[in-house]
C-alpha cells in the first residue's frame, strides 16, 4: 500500500497549497476552477509550442470560456485507474531491475508558485531511494549522472498503447511530458523527476534532472502568455493544429455574404502552397515507385542510414449508397454519426 506525504509545508519555499485533492467532488470542482486561474503542468507544452494536441490558442479559448472544456475521454479514464496501481508495481519492478529499493508515496495537493500565482502544479506522487541510482554512464568521457540516496524524486504516471514504442525509444522523452516535469521541478525545486510509463504490460521508468535554462524559458514563455493574453483578453496567433481550425470555425456562423478583404496575400499564399504540395506528393510517389522497381519481390531493403519494409494490408470497401438504399434499417443502426467540416475553394479573380 502506498503511503501518503501529508506535509503541505513540503516544498514551502516555493509554493502555496490550495487544497487536499482528496476531498472527491469538492476538490475536483475547485481544480476546474484553479485550472481556468493558472497554468498547469498538462498546458505549458501546449502554450510553448511542444504539443500536437493544443496550442497557446486553445489554452487560451480554454481559460476565456470560448470553447468547451476537456472532459476526459477513455484513455484519461484507464489513465487515472491504473495511476495508483503503477504507483504501487513501480516499487517492486524499480528493485528487481535495480537492486535499489524505491519507496513511493501520493502527494495529493494542488500547489501554485508563491512567486507567480499563475504556475500551478498538481504531481503524481513523490519517491525516494535507499541508495544512490547511477541512471546514465558515458564510458567514452566517463560521466556519471545519478540521483543521491534519500533525495526526494517527482513522480509523473503515463499509460501508453504499445503502438507508441516509438516515443519511448533509448533516452528518448516525448517533448510534452519533459516540459512538464520541468515545470513541476521549477515550482516545487525539486532536482528529479521519475516518469514511470505502462507501455502495454511492462511498467517502465525515465529519469528528468532539472534543468534550470529550461524552467527559465518556460516560466518566461508561461509568463508572457498570461499577461499579454489571458490578461488582456487578447488571442494568440493560432500555429496550424487542426484542433485550431476545428475552434475558430466553432465560433462562426458562416451566415454573412458580405465580402470581407483578405490581408497580406494570404490567399495567394495559401493557392501557392498547395500547388507545391501537389509537386511535392508527385515526386514523393515516383520516389516510392522507383524503391519499388529496385526491392522487386523482396519485402525489405536498406540504403545504409534508413530501413524499408513492406506488408499487405486489406481492408473492407462498403458500398454506402446502396446499403442505404436496401437495407435502410441497418444502416440507420450502424451509422456513427456524420462527419462536419468546412470547405474553402480559392480561385483568382476575374
Amino acid at each position: 500500500m502506498v503511503e501518503f506525504i501529508e506535509d503541505k509545508e513540503l516544498f514551502k519555499n516555493t509554493v502555496r497549497v490550495i487544497f487536499d485533492a482528496r476531498e472527491d467532488d469538492e476538490a475536483r470542482t475547485q481544480w476546474l476552477s484553479q485550472r481556468c486561474n493558472s497554468i498547469g503542468g498538462s498546458e505549458i507544452a501546449k502554450i510553448s509550442g511542444f504539443s500536437k494536441y493544443g496550442s497557446a490558442l486553445t489554452v487560451f479559448n480554454e481559460k476565456l470560456g470560448l470553447s468547451e472544456k476537456f472532459k476526459g475521454n477513455i484513455h484519461t479514464k484507464f489513465g487515472n485507474r491504473m495511476e495508483p496501481l503503477i504507483r504501487e508495481w513501480v516499487q517492486e519492478d524499480f528493485e528487481k531491475e535495480t537492486d535499489i529499493k524505491l519507496k513511493t508515496y501520493e502527494y495529493p495537493y494542488m500547489m501554485i508558485h508563491k512567486e507567480h500565482e499563475y504556475f500551478s502544479a498538481n504531481i503524481d506522487g513523490l519517491a525516494k531511494l535507499e541508495s544512490k541510482y547511477r541512471y546514465w554512464e558515458n564510458r567514452d568521457t566517463g560521466e556519471i549522472k545519478e540521483i543521491p540516496s534519500g533525495e526526494l524524486i517527482g513522480i509523473e504516471i503515463k499509460t501508453a498503447s504499445e503502438f507508441l514504442k516509438k516515443m519511448w525509444i533509448g533516452e528518448e522523452i516525448p517533448d510534452e511530458y519533459y516540459c512538464q516535469v520541468q515545470w513541476y521541478m521549477g515550482i516545487t525545486g525539486l532536482n528529479y523527476f521519475l516518469i514511470i510509463y505502462l507501455l502495454g504490460k511492462e511498467v517502465k521508468w525515465k529519469v528528468v534532472p532539472r534543468n534550470d535554462d529550461d524552467i527559465k524559458a518556460l516560466f518566461e514563455i508561461g509568463g508572457n502568455f498570461w499577461k499579454n493574453n489571458i490578461l488582456t483578453k487578447v488571442p494568440p496567433m493560432p500555429v496550424g493544429l487542426e484542433c485550431e481550425t476545428k475552434e475558430i470555425l466553432q465560433k462562426q456562423a458562416l451566415d454573412n455574404d458580405i465580402e470581407i478583404t483578405v490581408t497580406e496575400n494570404k490567399l495567394e499564399k495559401y493557392s501557392k502552397i498547395g500547388e507545391q504540395i501537389k509537386v511535392l506528393e508527385k515526386e514523393k510517389e515516383q520516389l516510392k515507385q522507383l524503391i519499388y522497381l529496385e526491392l522487386g519481390d523482396s519485402k525489405k531493403g536498406s540504403d545504409g542510414f534508413y530501413k524499408v519494409s513492406r506488408y499487405e494490408v486489406k481492408r473492407d470497401k462498403l458500398d454506402t449508397k446502396t446499403l442505404k438504399e436496401k437495407y435502410p434499417v441497418t444502416y440507420a443502426a450502424v451509422l456513427n454519426g456524420q462527419t462536419e467540416y468546412v470547405n474553402m475553394k480559392i480561385t483568382k479573380c476575374k
